[in-house]
Parts: structure tokens; C-alpha cells; sequence
């Protein structure tokens, strides 16, 4: 099992690369010269498993340094997360996170925290202006090609995905780019809706399970492992195993899932771990002001299956925990 580790090597090199010769450390007591920081955290959706842990990673660490946060509930909705950067700026946070948001839907919230002088950092959601960090989250490609290589290049598959957020969004682009060099898988596409992401692919995974009798290979491919969990769910009440099915994120649902033999496999990210490194960059980034060069930092992960899980557990436990 090959993990990478990202976050530790980025830290320094945004260090160097915003603070610009600054002694500022991003880990250090002092480093927010002694003031006691409030961070506003706009998450795309409290029903999305995978957010809420980078919520928790991102409120673990700033309790950890003494600082306030407090989280708003965007509910899947444009509109209201640019509401709701809008409000954090007439509160006078020291700094927003937002999660899944695509940056450049966010003009009007990006453009106020920036007239106020306030960084936004970003879980997913990409550069844009206005936007400091971002750690990038799509990894489309490595469980696009994990499904082709377990189908043996040929085979039905149903892609469940979500165009409101850019994770998904990238992710689905690159699941199309494999499907386009294996002509011999036919793939049916379908949107969930979030919230109501687990149900709405329980009723896409029925439907096309319908029309899709044991006999051929057969596969989905979810952008994130909430629609997987529905699409296992569809899998149980048509006592269907010869069904493969993936996900992203690498939620304690899933790993359990792939204990008990329905997912096949999930593509673990570390984001408990996203949300401490967004935190750990504010004083470096508010240090720095309009020296520092924004960021994109990798997200770790690994690819979690039956015949790695035990041991993932072992060198993981907290991730079984939520």
C-alpha cells in the first residue's frame, strides 16, 4: 500500500513561496502574532459525510490553537455560500474556508472577503481571485482507471456524479476521457442530488438495474462515496453482488462496505488532515497579505480495497471513526 504524503512538504513551500522571506511558521503558537484568530467555514452540504470531516479537521485544529470558528450550512446552494462569505465579511473573520464550491461561482462573496482583506482558502473549489489555498481533490482519473482495469476493458457501467461542485465536476471529465478510450464499456450517466445524494442514487441504481440482468460485466462509478453508499443500498435490495461499485473520499461507511463485501473500492483521501492544513496556513497567508502567491496542495490518498483494508485500518484507525 503506497500512500502519499503531501501536506508536511507543502506547508514549507508555501511558506516560502507567500510569506516571501517572512519567519512566520504556520504551526507556531506566535505565528498569528499572539491574537486569538476567528475563522468562518462555509461547507457545501451538512448532509455530505466526506465535508463534514474536513469541517471537524478544520475545527479540531483552530480549538488547538485557541481560535474561534463557526460553520454555515450552505445546503448545496450557490447563492447562499456567497450569502454566507458575505456575512462572515460583515462579521470580521480573520479568514473563510469553504468546501466543493467551484471558486470562480463565488465572485460575489470572493469579492467582498477581498475588500475587506479577509483570505478565503478552499477544499475543492479551485483558484480564483480572492482564493489563497486550495487543495485539489480531483483525482478523477485514479479510480477511472481502476474500474476499466477491473472490467477487463468491456462492460456496462453507470456513472453517478453531481455537477454543483467541482470535485465532481473534474472527476466526471476524467471518467469520460477514460470511457472515451475504451469504446468497449457502455456507459449510462445520471445526476444526484444534494441533499438527498444516497437516495437519489438508490432510485438511478434500481432503475438501471432493471434494465440491467445478471449476465455481462457490470460496474458504477460514483464521484464521491455518498452515491456509492446508495447504489450499494439498490445492490442489497436486488440481492445483486456481480456489481461493482466505487467510490471517492474513503468515508467510515465505505471502508465498512468494503469489509462486508459490496464496495469494491474507494479512493481514501486524508481530509480530516485537509481541513488542519487549510487552518495551518492562515497566519502565513495574513502574515504574508499581497505578497503571497496563491497555493494548490494534493490531497493524500490511497486506494482502499478487500485486499488492503485490514491493513489500512491497522495504520489508519481513525479513519473507521468519522
Amino acid at each position: 500500500m503506497e500512500i502519499k504524503r503531501t501536506f508536511a512538504v507543502l506547508v514549507a513551500a508555501a511558506l516560502m513561496v507567500g510569506a516571501c522571506g517572512s519567519s512566520a511558521s504556520s504551526t507556531a503558537p506566535d505565528a498569528a502574532g499572539g491574537k486569538k484568530l476567528s475563522i468562518g467555514i462555509v461547507t457545501f452540504s451538512a448532509s455530505d459525510v466526506a465535508t463534514n470531516r474536513v469541517v471537524t479537521g478544520a475545527q479540531t485544529e483552530a480549538a488547538a490553537k485557541g481560535w474561534d470558528s463557526s460553520v454555515v450550512d450552505a445546503q448545496g446552494s450557490v447563492d447562499t455560500a456567497n450569502s454566507a462569505i458575505q456575512n462572515l465579511v460583515q462579521k470580521k473573520v480573520d479568514a473563510i474556508i469553504v468546501t466543493v464550491f467551484p471558486s470562480n461561482s463565488l465572485k460575489a462573496g470572493l469579492d467582498a472577503a477581498k475588500a475587506a482583506n479577509i483570505p478565503v482558502l478552499t477544499h475543492g473549489g479551485g483558484i480564483a481571485d480572492g482564493v489563497y489555498v486550495g487543495i485539489d481533490v480531483s483525482l478523477g482519473g485514479v479510480i477511472a482507471d481502476r474500474v476499466v482495469a477491473d472490467l477487463g476493458g468491456a462492460g456496462d457501467t453507470l456513472a453517478l456524479t453531481y455537477r454543483g461542485g467541482l470535485p465532481c465536476r473534474e472527476r466526471e471529465a476524467s471518467w469520460m476521457t477514460v470511457l472515451g478510450a475504451n469504446p468497449k464499456i457502455n456507459n449510462t450517466t445520471q445526476q444526484v442530488t444534494v441533499p438527498g445524494q444516497v437516495e437519489s442514487a438508490t432510485a438511478a441504481t434500481n432503475a438501471w438495474l432493471a434494465a440491467h440482468p445478471v449476465g455481462t460485466k457490470q460496474a458504477v462509478w460514483t464521484c464521491f462515496d455518498d452515491p456509492a453508499m446508495g447504489a450499494v443500498a439498490a445492490l442489497k435490495q436486488n440481492n445483486r453482488k456481480d456489481v461493482l461499485v466505487y467510490g471517492v473520499n474513503g468515508n467510515p461507511d465505505a471502508l465498512q462496505s468494503i469489509k462486508d463485501g459490496w464496495l469494491t473500492a474507494t479512493l481514501w483521501t486524508d481530509l480530516p488532515g485537509a481541513g488542519k492544513y487549510l487552518v495551518d496556513q492562515i497566519p502565513a497567508v495574513k502574515a504574508a497579505g499581497t505578497s503571497w502567491h496563491p497555493v494548490i496542495a494534493p490531497a493524500d490518498n490511497v486506494i482502499v480495497d478487500k485486499k488492503n483494508i485490514d491493513q489500512f485500518l491497522k495504520d489508519h484507525p481513525d479513519a473507521a471513526k468519522g
